[in-house]
């Protein structure tokens, strides 16, 4: 009779790899959010038509969220600034002939083109925690 034992170890075994793994979703989730709002706040710079370069606009861009998951929106504050206006999103717009900013629009489209490569070098900061390296 034989018998044999078997020890894993290592980050995969051990926990490290699902909690580094769940560290660098969750920081990128949070920086792209960050980035997002940054660029969607500087966008509103050149805004003039209505009369938003006071900055009380940009001051009206929040983020919210935990974990995962986090949002990036405009709201309304009476006599300062109305995102939805702003944006050409609202009902108001197609009566006015006012087509917004699309500052949301833009910076989307912009991100989907520089978050890639942003994420790949994020993930080697915790590559190494999870038992491996980038080839």
């Amino acid at each position: 009779m034989a018998t044999t034992k078997i020890t894993m170890t290592g980050p995969l075994f051990d926990g490290r790899a699902p909690r580094a793994a769940q560290a660098y979703t969750e920081t990128l989730a949070a920086e792209i959010g960050a980035i997002g709002q940054t660029w969607i706040k500087l966008d509103t710079e050149r805004m003039t038509k209505s009369g938003s370069n006071t900055g009380a606009a940009a001051e009206g861009v929040m983020l919210n969220g935990s974990g995962m998951t986090f949002t990036i929106s405009g709201g309304i504050r009476k006599g300062e600034f109305d995102w939805p206006w702003l944006e050409g999103t609202s009902k108001r717009n197609q009566s006015t002939g006012f087509r917004g900013y699309k500052s949301f629009r833009r910076t989307r489209l912009r991100m989907r083109k520089a978050i890639p490569p942003y994420a790949r070098q994020l993930l080697g900061k915790f590559i190494a925690e999870m038992g491996g390296g980038l080839a």
